[in-house]
């Protein structure tokens, strides 16, 4: 029984420890959270009434009520990771409908309104486990659902937030398979403990020690806001929020400066979208949008700056630079050239090698001087 006490013990801290850590975060880190705190505060309510009672006791009967919330909570934590599955004020009191129900028979066994239990403790704590496993394995498709509808908006990478709801969920899917065999087990066969929650406390513990270890490797596990939209469904209606527009701008910047892949004629603004990590719907967003430019002005912009060097420096032939500098054909080229200088490509050459030295290279740098 010391053993059992103490694994009780463990458990309870840890799950408190959880609920701590919760309360230490910023208060819109821990808004987005808070079903996740209520989940592992109940866990360690439970486990301390579980210490703190016997069967006979009358707080103990609140054990399996308590319990039954715990697929609710679980249910609506990552839910709230997703918008558009946020359940609905009717669903909410559908899914607290169980505990509700043991909840008001407790009272009125304990208010003497009824003189028998209508179910047995024993039998109680056998519901426990399928009822809270319905509510993963229901959330587990929803997650599926939405995993497969951000790979298909979004060329980034699984998020961290996703891969530690996907593998909470499948930890909690094998924790509560054990309690459905061990119930069954003991049930059907002559398999005895020295208490009958002593085995099932232990794996609870190894559940919430695997958890802490993925939460201390992994703390940051949030959504970007841009994965949320996506997620709900309403990236194309809201368009990208200002941060994000700067960060994708700035790193759509570095990515034409550091690499240059204006300079092939072959690119595309689903190459470019996929370089930049979005799809080819918000790069023309981010482009139209938040930078006021086309696709085609926004490369040919740079395209158009490198040909006016290389017609500075080097002697190549006008379509030769056309080629170098990423366009596809040489009247293509001229259009552009025209529109940001106003003059053929062989007549801007023509005046840069009649100016001074000390203004070629202002002249030569075209929409970016």
């Amino acid at each position: 029984m010391l053993l059992h006490e103490l694994v009780l013990v463990s458990s309870a801290t840890t799950s408190l420890l959880f609920v701590f850590i919760s309360l230490s975060l910023p208060f819109k880190q821990r808004n987005s959270t808070h079903y996740l705190l209520g989940y592992f505060a109940l866990i360690g309510v439970v486990q301390l009434v579980d210490i703190a009672t016997g069967p006979g006791d009358t707080l103990h009967q609140f054990i399996v009520p308590l319990a039954l919330m715990l697929g609710p909570l679980f249910y609506l934590y990552v839910t709230a990771q997703i918008p558009h599955r946020q359940a609905s004020p009717i669903s909410l009191g559908l899914m607290f409908l169980p505990a509700g129900l043991f909840l008001l028979h407790v009272l009125l066994l304990e208010g003497e309104i009824i003189m028998a239990p209508l179910i047995s403790n024993k039998v109680a704590y056998q519901l426990i486990a399928p009822v809270e496993l319905s509510f993963v394995i229901a959330v587990s498709l929803q997650l599926r659902h939405a995993t497969v509808k951000l790979s298909q908006a979004s060329n980034d990478p699984q998020p961290p937030l996703l891969c530690w709801l996907q593998r909470f969920c499948w930890l909690n899917i094998t924790i509560l398979l054990v309690e459905v065999v061990y119930y069954t087990a003991l049930a059907t066969t002559q398999l005895q403990v020295t208490h009958s929650r002593a085995f099932l406390n232990t794996a609870l513990q190894l559940f919430l020690l695997v958890v802490a270890w993925y939460v201390i490797r992994s703390p940051r596990i949030l959504y970007t806001e841009q994965q949320k939209l996506i997620m709900a469904g309403k990236y194309h209606k809201s368009g990208l929020t200002p941060e994000l527009s700067n960060y994708y701008a700035r790193k759509l910047d570095k990515l034409i400066r550091d690499e240059q892949p204006y300079l092939s004629n072959e690119l595309t603004l689903s190459a470019l979208a996929q370089q930049v990590g979005l799809n080819t719907h918000n790069l023309s967003q981010l482009l139209n949008e938040h930078l006021g430019i086309s696709y085609h002005d926004y490369i040919n912009r740079f395209r158009v700056t490198h040909a006016a060097q290389l017609l500075e420096e080097t002697t190549q032939s006008v379509e030769e630079i056309a080629y170098q500098s990423g366009f596809g054909t040489r009247a293509a080229f001229y259009t552009a050239f025209k529109k940001y200088h106003q003059v053929t490509p062989a007549k801007w050459r023509a005046g840069v090698n009649q100016r001074p030295d000390n203004q070629r290279h202002t002249n030569s740098m075209g929409p970016d001087g």
